[in-house]
């Protein structure tokens, strides 16, 4: 019942974005220079990380990590209860893998800060 009303709900939500709400949005002049910077999605989301690759790989690592705290229940719905202890057992085999994962991690984070400092 709860996706039905969803189904129903969320494109009338949509239209009314981006027939009502939008336009009165773009008409304010606070918002102007925003929604000239950001007129696309992409957009949009770069200027609301502050134009950071900082801030949008920070988010990024975020979106990761709540999908690995999520990695059971949704493995079990999907019909695999056992998910998260076959890749504990997979890391623990090859340790080095999560090695590498982790100096990439603090690779690209470093990169992308001194991208910041250096912009100042």
């Amino acid at each position: 019942m709860l996706w039905l009303w969803l189904i129903l709900i969320v494109p009338g939500v949509v239209c009314a974005y981006y027939f009502f709400l939008r336009p009165v949005l773009h008409a304010i002049p606070a918002l102007k220079s925003f929604y000239d910077e950001a007129d696309t999605f992409w957009g949009k989301v770069w200027a609301l990380m502050g134009r950071s690759v900082t801030v949008l790989w920070g988010l990024f690592l975020t979106g990761i990590g709540t999908v690995f705290q999520w990695l059971d229940p949704i493995a079990t719905a999907l019909g695999d209860p056992d998910l998260k202890a076959q890749v504990m057992e997979a890391l623990k085999d090859n340790p080095q893998y999560l090695a590498y994962v982790m100096m990439g991690i603090s690779a690209i984070t470093i990169a992308a800060r001194l991208r910041s400092v250096g912009k100042t």
